[in-house]
């Protein structure tokens, strides 16, 4: 797994119409993109989805759009023969990677002003921005799987 994407495919027999299943797939997926705020657009087998962070004049839900965490990605079909599909996605996690660094810069800079000790401050950091990533990539990596999930 790279640092900036999250991946992940699964294979599925079809003992139906092959095409019918699949624009069906594309369907459902959409609509749970949709619900799940993010724009989306269809090419050939491919639904490639963007969710765009909004300003709004509560400021409370404007800290809440900045901590989204699954922002942009894809979700490709492709044939493998004539009864089985393979379902490939991909979330980009380049928004996670600079949440989880900030989050333990900030840590890090109270350890120090607390400790005194730089390299007491500086391990505190890698640590709490290490947790903060992986406990991250847990979330994205279940609500993406939840979206494809859905439309099997």
């Amino acid at each position: 797994m790279s640092f900036l994407k999250y991946s992940n495919t699964a294979e599925k027999t079809i003992h139906v119409n092959l095409d019918l299943y699949i624009d069906s797939f594309k369907n459902k997926i959409q609509e749970r993109l949709r619900n799940f705020e993010a724009q989306s657009e269809i090419q050939n087998d491919t639904i490639t989805f963007k969710r765009m962070v909004r300003n709004t004049t509560h400021s409370g839900q404007n800290k809440i759009e900045a901590m989204k965490l699954v922002r942009e990605g894809l979700i490709r079909i492709e044939r493998v023969d004539t009864t089985k599909i393979r379902i490939v996605w991909e979330v980009k996690l380049d928004a996670l990677l600079f949440l989880s660094i900030s989050v333990g810069l900030v840590i890090g800079l109270l350890a120090l002003f607390a400790s005194s000790m730089i390299l007491i401050s500086m391990l505190i950091e890698l640590l709490f921005s290490s947790i903060m990533y992986f406990i991250g990539c847990s979330i994205v990596k279940s609500q993406i799987d939840k979206i494809v999930a859905t439309g099997h």
